[in-house]
Order: C-alpha cells, then structure tokens, then sequence
C-alpha cells in the first residue's frame, strides 16, 4: 500500500519554494501553475540535479514570507525536512509531499530498539520486533523523543512473544 499525501495550496504567500523529484514535481504542477497564474515569485529546483549542501545554501538565502514545499519519495524525505528545518523553516511555512512505499519505525517497549515496518501495514497493528522477536501491537501514537510509532507486547500472546 502506497501512503500518499496531496500538495495542499497556501494563499497569500510573498515566494514560494518548489523543490522534488520526478515524480515529486509531477504532483507540485497544479500549485506551480496556481502561483504562475497570480503572479507571484518562485523558483523551482528538481532534487536529482542539487546536492543537500547546496540545497541548504539556497534555503538559508531565502526571505522570511517564503514557502517551502518539498516532494519526494518517502526514503529521502526525512533528510530533506531535516535540512529544511536546521535552515529555519517551521511546519508552518513548508509542506513536505511524500511518494511511494513508507517505512515507519516501531520502537519495542522490551529491548528499546526499532523495527522498520511499511507504514501500510499500520492498520494490521501487528509485527514482530526484528531485534527481541517480541510479537508487537503498533500503536498509532507518534513519539517525537523516539523519532518513532510505540509497539507494545501484543497481550494475546503472553509478554514472552510467544
């Protein structure tokens, strides 16, 4: 199952930032054609022709008023939001557009360690800790200090997994 989030238009922005992939700015066109249509500033830059590094030079030189969106496939996104945000931008002045297969990290509440599982699998609830061979139940809540989904021992098989 593929996890897709839809590019949603800002209005009253003063520039925006285009930034993707292919397939990334395939799914900006609409807002791109938005923005050309009320002739406000922007630029583009397709991510398989930049560098992180000069990517977050371009960042740093933007203005305050800017809005950054970003589209790629999932696996590189998080580097990319990571860069974004060290150059200053908040949640609320970028949306990061995702494509493809998601994998989200579990965190095992016995050995602390995390399991990479498809985010499509989510409504499954279930896996099985990579490193303890735990039987898990995936819980839907996020935890920012783990940079992961919790996973508790599943209660139907007993704490030992099995």
């Amino acid at each position: 199952m593929k996890d897709e989030i839809k590019p949603l238009f800002v209005h009253s922005i003063r520039k925006y930032l285009f930034c993707g992939d292919q397939k990334g700015m395939e799914r900006l066109t609409p807002i791109i054609k938005k923005v050309m249509k009320e002739n406000v500033s922007f630029e583009v830059v397709f991510l398989g022709e930049k560098e992180e590094t000069d990517i977050s030079m371009w960042m740093r030189n933007q203005k305050m008023g800017t809005f950054l969106y970003i589209a790629m496939e999932w696996s590189k996104l998080e580097n990319f939001k990571n860069v974004a945000v060290e150059c200053g931008f908040s949640e609320e002045e970028a949306q990061f557009i995702g494509h493809g297969v998601r994998m989200i990290d579990v965190f095992c509440c016995k050995c602390h360690q995390k399991t990479k599982i498809d985010s499509g699998k989510l409504g499954n609830l279930l896996t099985t800790c990579s490193h303890c061979h735990l039987k898990l139940s995936v819980s839907d809540h996020y935890s920012p200090l783990q940079g992961s989904y919790l996973g508790y021992a599943n209660l139907e098989t007993g704490s030992d997994g099995r």
